[in-house]
């Protein structure tokens, strides 16, 4: 596959977006409730909650959870239907796929640049990490909207949205959808040289066919 400016862009741009979903994927700070609100809600990620004494006031029990804790935990278990609605395990599912996709294609553009693929199979493993990329990029699209709407008129989950605002994990998230777009392109564009590359290899040369010859002078 070489290392072609466009082979390089793509696989810097696989790896920074990889590298920036994971970071999304792992911190708990997608939502935030505003110090000034005094909430219950401290801040929310993909995997993990903060609370400040809070009470839910559906639970039978009348537990109060303080701190931080995994949502699968079983802290949370009495309240892991509210906390973990459809639409937010469905988030989770797709920023799951988008990072293995990230990852994987990471490790395929970097096998190309060390010439592990074979030359003449350098244009399909480029579409490949193509469609990769943008598969990954349609995982955090689609993360990103459902999140950022639901989480602004989901009156049945976390109380008073307009304390909360997203933050620097769910922005990460946007980023790395970006970068996973524009790599995706870049691969894209590399495919097609590398396809119009393989062509002209195999075209025969012009005029190859006729051959002139010198005609003896006729007297």
């Amino acid at each position: 596959m070489g290392k072609d400016i466009l082979t390089l862009c793509g696989a810097a741009l696989a790896a920074l977006a990889c590298l920036c979903v994971i970071i999304s994927f792992s911190t708990p700070h997608w939502l935030e409730s505003y110090k000034e609100a005094n909430s219950r809600f401290t801040n929310l990620g993909l995997w993990e909650a903060c609370f400040n004494r809070f009470a839910y006031d559906r639970d039978s029990l009348g537990k109060t959870y303080d701190g931080c804790s995994w949502l699968f935990s079983y802290e949370f278990r009495p309240i892991f239907d509210w906390l973990n609605p459809r639409w937010f395990l469905a988030v989770q599912i797709m920023m799951t796929l988008a990072m293995v996709l990230t990852f994987v294609t990471s490790i395929l553009c970097l096998l190309g640049i060390l010439n592990f693929c074979p030359p003449h199979r350098a244009s399909v493993a480029q579409l490949t990490n193509s469609l990769l990329m943008f598969a990954s990029a349609l995982f955090i699209t689609l993360s990103i909207i459902v999140f950022g709407v639901k989480s602004d008129v989901d009156r049945q989950w976390l109380s008073r949205p307009d304390q909360n605002f997203l933050s620097w994990s769910f922005g990460l998230g946007v980023v790395g959808g970006f970068l996973s777009i524009f790599s995706g392109m870049c691969l894209l564009v590399d495919y097609l040289r590398l396809k119009q590359k393989q062509r002209k290899a195999r075209a025969p040369p012009p005029y190859s066919g006729y051959k002139m010859s010198t005609v003896p002078p006729q007297y």
